[in-house]
């Protein structure tokens, strides 16, 4: 009798260190080996990532998290692409060394609600639940515009197809002028 009791309380004693181990978070070697998950790559009118809006160029460059940025034009506006983990995924636009615009032509980026390149613009639209509104540009180009003052994010069309080609976002001045010129 005594070794059935002694058999059964170490069985429940065992029941209870496996439960309060699971509740605890505690994981086995081969649960901890598993791979991470891809990165998510969420871009808001903030910025994405490392890349922040009013960021410097120069911190960009010393931590290699861009190409060596374009030559300056006339209006102090210099262009380089992402790298890093977002590898060729943002086209960054700085102005007199900080970092104004950024834009994705890439299917990986996605916006805080979901939204991405290929999708139609009533797909954005039901999204952000019609808070938004479509325009057409003087060029005839199509763009489903939100505003978040001073900012904005333009989902502008695609050249060949239906739908959502590229987001960009950045101040509303110069975001929405590269969409009505």
């Amino acid at each position: 009798m005594f070794v059935r009791c002694r058999a059964l309380l170490l069985s429940v004693a065992a029941v209870l260190l496996c439960g309060a181990a699971v509740i605890a978070g505690v994981t086995t070697p081969a649960a901890a080996a598993a791979p991470a998950a891809a990165a998510d790559h969420v871009l808001t009118v903030l910025g994405a990532g490392p890349y922040r809006i009013g960021g410097s160029l120069d911190r960009l460059v010393t931590a290699g998290l861009i190409t060596e940025p374009s030559a300056p034009d006339a209006n102090g506006a210099q262009v380089a692409t992402s790298l890093g983990d977002w590898p060729g995924e943002l086209l960054l636009t700085f102005y007199h060394g900080r970092l104004a615009v950024l834009d994705t032509s890439a299917g990986t980026v996605r916006t805080a609600a979901g939204a991405r390149v290929g999708m139609s613009f009533d797909q954005v639209d039901a999204l952000y639940h019609g808070t938004g509104r479509l325009i057409t540009g003087t060029g005839g180009s199509t763009a489903y515009v939100l505003c978040y003052p001073p900012m904005a994010m333009v989902f502008g069309d695609h050249p060949i197809r239906p739908g959502v080609g590229s987001i960009t976002v950045g101040p509303a001045w110069l975001v929405l002028r590269n969409v009505t010129s």
